[in-house]
């Protein structure tokens, strides 16, 4: 041990004890001097307000469309009457489909009966030629018969 060790217990020891007190004390009070910017820091709000705008259009966009689609009439069906619904509307396309084809026969028909009419008129004329043609030739033959006849006769 050194001299200073066995020194006894004293003003000097006070001394030291007040110093180390003060020092202490000073950074005691730099630290009480910086906690209300440390609070300010950490208990200043975060302004929300663009963002929680944002979220709150988004929002009202999703509930308007969630809306739309509970009041759609489809929601409120049964199974049942979801599948009657789809056979009457297959038993309508049907329908609809048979109803062409029936529109198209027709007007098939009535083509066909025009076109008879055309293929018969045609045909009727040319007999009528050919009929004119026998009796022009007939009509011929019989004059130069008389006309023979009678220049015989003579």
């Amino acid at each position: 041990m050194t001299d200073d060790d066995r020194i006894e217990p004293g003003e000097d020891d006070a001394a030291l004890a007040f110093a180390a007190l003060q020092a202490e004390v000073a950074t005691l009070r730099q630290a009480v001097e910086a906690l209300p910017a440390i609070v300010e820091g950490a208990t200043r709000a975060t302004d929300y307000t663009p963002t929680l705008g944002a979220v709150v259009k988004v929002l009202t966009q999703v509930e308007a469309r969630i809306v739309a689609i509970q009041d759609h009439p489809a929601l409120k069906m049964t199974p049942e009457q979801h599948g009657r619904a789809i056979g009457r509307a297959g038993a309508d396309a049907f329908a609809d489909a048979a109803r062409v084809m029936r529109d198209e026969a027709d007007a098939l028909k009535r083509e066909r009966m025009h076109l008879a009419g055309i293929v018969d008129g045609a045909v009727t004329r040319q007999a009528q030629r050919r009929r004119q043609l026998w009796f022009g030739v007939s009509g011929c033959v019989i004059g130069a018969t008389a006309v023979l006849m009678i220049n015989l006769i003579r």
